[in-house]
């Protein structure tokens, strides 16, 4: 099985693939973890992070 890093300059982005991830995961597991990141607000600071100015939502998945 092959390991999955995320690397980023940009934390936003980084953000955003992480929370992308968690949604694409084909673990049956991942409902609890989409519901507290929900309960915490989770894309809404990724949002207001990006209004701010403080990176950009925008990013490409590069396979090494």
């Amino acid at each position: 099985e092959r390991a999955e890093t995320q690397l980023a300059q940009d934390p936003v982005a980084l953000d955003q693939a992480c929370v992308d991830a968690v949604y694409r995961s084909p673990d049956p597991g991942k409902a609890a973890l989409i519901e507290r990141m929900e309960s915490r607000n989770g894309i809404h600071t990724v949002e207001t992070a990006a209004a701010l100015g403080l990176g950009s939502r925008d990013y490409e998945l590069i396979c090494l």
